[in-house]
């Protein structure tokens, strides 16, 4: 190693060799990437102790101990992390440093002066305490002498007073001190000297020297004791009701908010003790009186560290105190709009949930967490605490509560509804708002389906009952309940109906008790004294005959099933007799007449339907149609809980029922009058949308809606119409070319109206420029929820014959809803429920299925119909789905039936006609995808799609690009591993013959890329993809025997040795190579240009010149007659110009005469800057010009301009 001569700073001019890897190592120790200064630091250990038995070490040592003691009073942090990690190391690994060397280099390197600023005296303080810390934390402090532990620490000690932030610096070290050693405690000198320091009157505290106190305090108890305190602090305890005051004020008063990170407030709150708990927060809320968000975070701070204190839970209560409650709220309701406090949100929201955490433990009781609910609902809390802090506390805390818990919160609800609840112990007479009323009431709600209360059905109705009597009847037990309140809560009431049970039999149970409670209040004469809301005699007269039919079903001994049904209607139905009066007396009417019918039918089966009137089932269909038309969650609940029962009722008919609301293309639908289809507007009615879309911005003036009514027929595709306006305005021809520079402007306005009319069709939906009408948003919502009950029918085993029903009408408003923005709700729920119904893989029945039904319903999917190419973008993976579930049904019904040969040959007549018109034809829209999932199908029907591709595969009829495709379809065909290991057998013996066909096909490919190599019709991607296909051929399981491999494998080498190959199209000819056991090496063969083939290109070109031979020489004529034009309007600008120099013609003359002797000799200049590139110098002549003219003048130009003047 190399060496330098390092003179040492310590007042000796003694020159010591210190190697130069050493001094690299200190300047890696500043180095700002920990990584780096961990490195160096162990290289700089590694040196020390192998050098340490040497002589030149201990100079060496001495030398970095200097260094690393120096660096500790560096300026910045990432400097003094670097030398303190490296000296603390050393210190523990060099065990012959003496304690007394560390202080001579603390003295020498770290002292202070006067001549030192402020901060250099202050980082020289910091490397002091560090110094201290490195000592303290390793075996140097045990080798020290007690003289030397007091120099030490009074040494840190002192570097503590000099600055404010270095208190708890320092004093961080001695509590670590005294925790690691307890020797120490037992020290006189060092327990006077720590007495001296903290316990100093309360005045003179701060926030650091209580820490050191209290930490102290908790480390050895006996080092403080109550004579000490009460000399030092003038109290009996640190923590006693005299010092409360003192201390809170400590804690209250923070310098700056990063102090909310100090350890003193854990240290308090772990000295605390239950007896003093509740008076160190009063006197702590006492702070509190005046907002101020400091003293708010710390309370926070302080509230949350001793919800962590389990002896210390039982006070909860009593640590949310008046003022903390109010400055909690009234700090959230001053944010507006998007202000954010994310520090205070943070404190809060850890606050509940150190909370939370705390009442989850087995001693948490039921009265505690009742009474903390009682302080955020009460005064002077809120009913909507919740909402002010953004929080769900209150339900979390519900939520913990037992059974019997969750029973003594319902009273105290009650309590607030009734108003018997007192609001303020203070004034007895302050009463409730109805918003509090309303809001307890809902909360009371909300307990009836917690999960403790599941078991609890007696006091559910009697929560109920009370929520009946409040709102319904009038007077209840003196109750003061207005109507306006009376309304709300009979809202509430009838919300609360809407029970979360896991068996039908319970609600029914629920809703008996309630009926007939409220069957002994009311009675045909005191109608109008005891209901809020009278009724008529007629609605009365239905009540009784609706409880007359509830008796007779529930006195039954069967009463389960279809009947069970009618009951649970004919409750929820007779109870909204006192609510919707028209809707309930609609709807037991029609239920009525269908439990009659049933009656009637014994076994309640489809066969008992009659001609003239619809089965009962189609009438009940019917009714929860118009049910779920209102928005009311109970409705929508009822249905849920009772149309599952109905499910092996249903028909055909009721199922086209369901879904011809969900079918747009129902003309008898009102709902199909949302559909909004493309139709063709005129350029001024664009504008005139544009202007009124400018005014709704800006006005929000109501524009007129657009008309777009669907036309007639089958719409063109946006191909079909672009080439179509070209046809119209162009010409007769599609294969003559077109010159837009020969377009007269007439031609030029027809084809921008023409692409305008066919571009328009890609238009963004003019409905997002609206905002969807109420009456639409209500039947959006209302599909959505009729998609309930067929997803409720999808998940009873439904018939297959039904569920091949529901999915075309579906896919059919699949479509619908893509084409408005406003209906994506409705098209996520869609395809929700078309999801399930595509899984499905068993059925209740296949009666009524067959190949004929199965095939129509396969064109039905593929149909055209009004979907354009983005419409069919957007659905092909549902379209190919729906495509894949019927061949999967084809292939149940195959299994049950004889017919399974004629069902496969039907859909593969479909399928392979798709097939060739999507490779053949230009206007089919039948998505890609289709193909490759049903390839990918384990259905005998791909035997006769793979004779089709490779029929097709070199075909001149389908279009390069889409012979890529062909490839790639039947790569995906001979790598369907789970189809081979099912019909192997078949598929060689059905396609031995295409493979034969195959194999001679593509062997006559390769040798005519062979003989012209160069041929640019042949793209590399198609030769990559037949790479692929041979590749997975030769993988499959089949036998192959037809396709000759060594023929095709000798082809292949001799077309790579014409064709440099991409890296992709490497890889896949390396890897054919493999599996055909040949090398993938092959040698270039040089390139030859064939005579023929060049004659014939050249020939080609000299025909392609010829053509437009016409059409240049009417171009030439245009830019001639162009140029003609510019010329003489440049001479008329120069004449016009030359009437303003009369005044220079004497200095023109001159310039003419210059340029005379100049001529020549510029003309040769010029030549000579055409042929050197150097730049020449410009003659006094030249510059006479360029002064004139702006430019230099060529010698014509000199002498036009010259002619000009003459």
């Amino acid at each position: 190693m190399e060496e330098t001569e390092v003179k040492e700073e310590n007042g000796e001019n003694t020159v010591k060799k210190v190697e130069r890897t050493i001094l690299d190592i200190f300047r890696k120790l500043i180095n700002p990437h920990e990584n780096v200064r961990v490195k160096a630091g162990s290289s700089l250990l590694n040196y020390l102790v192998k050098t340490a038995k040497n002589s030149e070490g201990q100079a060496e040592l001495k030398y970095a101990l200097a260094r690393l003691v120096r660096g500790l009073g560096s300026p910045t942090f990432v400097a003094r992390a670097g030398y303190y990690s490296t000296l603390v190391a050393l210190l523990n690994l060099r065990q012959d440093i003496n304690p007394s060397d560390i202080l001579d280099l603390v003295e020498t390197e770290l002292h202070t002066s006067r001549k030192n600023s402020d901060a250099e005296n202050a980082d020289i303080r910091s490397g002091q305490i560090l110094a201290f810390g490195a000592a303290a934390r390793t075996d140097l402090w045990k080798r020290a002498s007690s003289k030397q532990k007091e120099d030490l620490l009074n040494l840190v000690l002192t570097a503590a007073k000099e600055r404010v932030y270095l208190g708890l610096f320092a004093y961080s070290f001695i509590v670590d001190l005294v925790a690691a050693d307890p020797a120490i405690r037992g020290d006189a000198v060092f327990s006077n000297r720590l007495r001296e320091e903290g316990l100093k009157p309360w005045a003179e505290q701060t926030l650091d020297s209580l820490y050191l106190v209290l930490s102290l305090k908790l480390l050895n108890p006996a080092l403080f004791s109550k004579k000490h305190i009460a000399e030092g602090l003038g109290t009996r305890e640190i923590i006693c009701p005299d010092s409360l005051e003192p201390l809170c004020k400590i804690l209250m008063t923070i310098p700056r908010v990063t102090s909310l990170k100090h350890p003193a407030f854990e240290a308090v709150v772990k000295l605390l003790t239950p007896d003093v708990t509740s008076s160190f927060f009063d006197e702590l809320d006492k702070h509190l009186k005046t907002p101020n968000r400091n003293r708010l975070l710390v309370f926070i701070k302080i509230m949350t560290i001793t919800l962590r204190q389990p002896q210390l839970l039982n006070h909860t209560a009593d640590l949310f105190t008046d003022n903390l409650i109010r400055q909690l709220l009234g700090y959230f309701r001053t944010f507006k709009g998007n202000q954010k406090d994310n520090e205070y949100r943070e404190a809060v929201q850890k606050m509940f949930q150190t909370l939370i955490e705390a009442f989850q433990e087995k001693h948490a009781t039921s009265a505690l967490k009742i009474a903390v609910i009682r302080k955020f609902l009460f005064n002077p809390g809120t009913f909507v605490f919740e909402k002010v802090t953004k929080s769900k506390v209150v339900q979390q805390i519900t939520q913990s509560l037992d059974a019997e818990g969750v029973k003594e919160l319902a009273a105290v609800y009650k309590g607030v509804v009734d108003g018997t609840e007192s609001i303020n112990s203070e004034n007895e007479s302050e009463t409730w708002l109805n918003n509090d009323r309303l809001y307890s009431a809902h909360l009371l709600i909300k307990l009836l389906n917690l999960p403790t209360m599941k078991l609890e059905s007696d006091w559910k109705v009697e929560q109920l009952t009370f929520l009946l009597e409040i709102s319904l009847l009038k007077g209840t037990n003196g109750m003061n309940v207005g109507r306006e309140l009376a309304e709300s809560l009979k809202a509430a009431f009838y919300g609360a109906l809407d029970l979360k049970l896991s068996k039908l039999e319970e609600l029914q149970s629920i809703l008996l008790k309630l009926a007939q409670h409220l069957s002994a209040k009311i009675n045909e004469e005191n109608l109008e004294t005891e209901l809020r809301n009278p009724i008529s005699s007629e609605t009365f007269q239905l009540w009784q005959t609706t409880m007359k039919k509830v008796e007779k079903i529930e006195n039954r001994q069967k009463k389960g099933g279809i009947k069970a049904v009618f009951l649970t209607l004919f409750l929820h139905m007779g109870l909204q007799l006192f609510n919707d009066v028209q809707l309930a007396s609609d709807s037991l009417k029609e239920l009525f007449s269908c439990y009659d019918r049933v009656k009637k039918d014994k076994k309640a089966q489809p066969a008992a339907e009659s001609e003239d009137d619809p089965y009962w089932t189609e009438v009940v269909v019917d009714l929860f149609l118009n049910l779920l038309s209102h928005n009311s969650h109970l409705l929508r609940s009822i249905i849920s809980s009772v149309f599952p029962h109905l499910c092996t009722y249903m028909n055909s008919t009721t199922i086209h029922q369901i879904v011809s609301v969900l079918d747009p293309t129902n003309d008898e639908n009102p709902l199909s009058k949302t559909v909004d289809s493309d139709s063709e507007e005129s350029e001024a009615e664009e504008a005139e949308d544009e202007e009124d879309e400018v005014d709704e911005q800006s006005n929000d003036s109501n524009s007129e809606p657009e008309s777009e009514s669907e036309e007639d027929g089958e719409p063109e595709s946006a191909t079909d119409r672009l080439r179509m306006a070209l046809h119209q305005v162009l010409t007769n021809d599609d294969n003559e070319s077109v010159d837009l520079d020969d377009m007269s402007d007439t031609e030029g306005e027809r084809l921008d109206q023409a692409l305008g009319e066919a571009f328009r069709e890609f238009r963004p939906n003019r409905g997002r420029r609206k905002k969807q009408s109420k009456d639409q948003e209500t039947l959006t919502h209302f599909r959505i929820r009729v998609l309930d009950l067929i997803e409720i029918y999808l998940n009873s085993s439904p018939s297959m014959l039904l569920t091949l029903e529901i999915m075309l009408p579906l896919l059919q408003s699949v479509e619908f809803s893509i084409r408005d923005e406003h209906q994506k709700p409705l098209n996520d729920r869609l395809r929700s429920v078309l999801k399930k119904l595509l899984g499905l893989k068993k059925f209740d029945n296949i009666e009524g299925v067959d190949h004929t039904i199965l095939a129509d319903l396969f064109k039905s999917l593929l149909d055209k119909g009004s979907k354009n190419a983005l419409i069919v973008q957007e659905m092909g993976e549902q379209i190919s789905q729906c495509c894949i579930f019927v061949i999967k049904c084809s292939q149940i019904l195959g299994a049950a039936c004889k017919g399974a040969k004629r069902l496969r040959a039907a859909i593969l007549e479909v399928v392979s006609g798709e097939l060739q018109s999507f490779l053949t034809r230009r206007d089919c829209l039948t998505p890609y995808v289709l193909f490759k999932n049903i390839l990918q199908q384990c259905w005998e029907g791909n035997i006769g799609l793979a004779i089709i591709l490779q029929e097709l595969l070199f075909s001149a009829d389908v279009r390069q690009y889409q012979k890529n495709q062909v490839a790639e379809l039947l790569k995906l065909f001979y790598s369907n591993q789970r189809f081979f290991s099912q019909f192997q057998a078949k598929v060689e013996r059905k396609m031995a013959e295409a493979h034969q066909h195959f194999s001679s096909s593509i062997v006559e490919y390769f040798q005519g890329l062979c003989e012209n190599p160069e041929n640019r019709n042949v793209k590399e991607r198609f030769i990559c993809n037949l790479f692929h296909l041979l590749a997975a051929m030769k993988q499959s399981p089949l036998e192959l025997s037809e396709v000759s491999w060594p023929e095709i494998a000798h082809q292949v080498t001799e077309y790579r040795s014409y064709k440099s190959f991409s890296s992709d199209a490497k890889l896949a000819f390396k890897k054919l190579c493999k599996l055909l056991n040949i090398s993938n090496v092959v040698p270039m063969k040089p390139h030859v240009t064939k005579l023929p083939a060049l004659i014939e290109e050249k020939n080609d070109s000299d025909d392609q010149e010829e053509e437009p031979k016409e059409r240049r020489k009417k171009r030439k004529r245009k830019s001639n007659e162009t140029l003609k034009l510019r010329k003489e309007a440049k001479q008329l600008r120069l004449e016009s110009l030359s009437k303003g120099l009369e005044h220079a013609a004497e200095f023109a003359n001159s310039v003419e005469e210059e340029v005379k002797d100049v001529e020549p000799q510029e003309a040769e200049e010029s030549d000579q800057e055409a042929t050197t590139p150097s730049p020449k110098k410009i003659g006094k002549s030249n510059r006479h010009s360029i002064a004139v003219n702006g430019n230099r003048d060529s010698p014509k130009r000199i002498k036009k301009k010259r002619k000009l003047s003459e």
